[in-house]
């Protein structure tokens, strides 16, 4: 029997605020076991108590699992209790044309307290076919940052229609990693067009990182720890799913799916 056969498996977690679920599925899809443990304030110890549950409950070996899926909606309530969110340093270029709407416009003020008030507007920018609008201005990026030095945890980098041409996004994003050395996240990979959407989803990426980044550490240790080696997924907005690296970088694409996984499976 090759490994490939051996492992016929898929194991399921869903981590919520309340209780993490875990189910088995068989290679026909069919749920061969399902368990019900509470949340721990540790994510990666909940996760931990559910495989070993429907893995007792199963008898299913841990090498005889072939793929391994989490959703979590782990981001979101992050969000919601404004907790263990990023300090997020931001980094509009955009100047003189999009200064009548500062960076985090309309926001609650609790969760600006969350990830601390520190955004800047730079000169630069391009028009919405890529054509310059303004020329950037390394000097005042550089200064940028190293105000920000010790007051932030990661970097949103937001170009006015960066979508339609990064380089100034990827330029000021390899300064302030160098200046910060600190994630940085760049609008243009996170949205589309429109700036502010783009830019509000861009700066919950940034303070999102460290937070998925933790649970990530205790599951995929979970996984390690039992002897289960199959690549692992975590499901998305869309409701499919992402491997771990992608999710690290683009937490901010988990935050929607309970309820697009919910419907899936429904």
């Amino acid at each position: 029997m090759t490994q490939a056969q051996a492992q016929k498996y898929r194991l399921g977690i869903d981590v919520g605020g309340t209780n993490t679920d875990a189910v088995i599925l068989d290679a026909e899809l069919k749920v061969v076991g399902s368990v019900k443990s509470p949340t721990t304030e540790n994510s990666g110890d909940g996760i931990a108590h559910a495989i070993d549950a429907v893995l007792a409950e199963t008898g299913v070996s841990p090498s005889s699992i072939g793929h391994v899926m989490l959703g979590t909606t782990h981001c979101t309530n992050a969000i919601v209790q404004r907790r263990g969110l990023s300090r997020v340093g931001v980094l509009r270029i955009g100047g003189p044309a999009t200064t009548a709407v500062p960076p985090l416009e309309g926001w609650p003020e609790d969760l600006r307290e969350a990830i601390g008030q520190h955004d800047v507007i730079l000169r630069g920018g391009y028009e919405v076919d890529g054509r310059l609008l303004a020329t950037l201005d390394e000097a005042e990026v550089r200064e940028a940052c190293e105000r920000m030095i010790g007051e932030v945890d990661s970097v949103a980098v937001v170009g006015v229609f960066s979508p339609s041409n990064p380089e100034q996004e990827l330029r000021v994003a390899e300064i302030a990693s160098a200046v910060l050395g600190v994630p940085v996240s760049c609008s243009h990979a996170v949205g589309t067009i429109g700036l502010l959407e783009r830019e509000n989803a861009t700066v919950l990426n940034a303070a999102l990182q460290r937070t998925l980044g933790e649970m990530v550490t205790g599951f995929i240790r979970a996984l390690e720890e039992r002897g289960i080696e199959a690549t692992p997924f975590l499901g998305q907005n869309d409701g499919t799913l992402m491997r771990l690296e992608y999710a690290l970088e683009f937490p901010v694409f988990t935050i929607g799916c309970g309820p697009t996984n919910s419907i899936r499976g429904a």
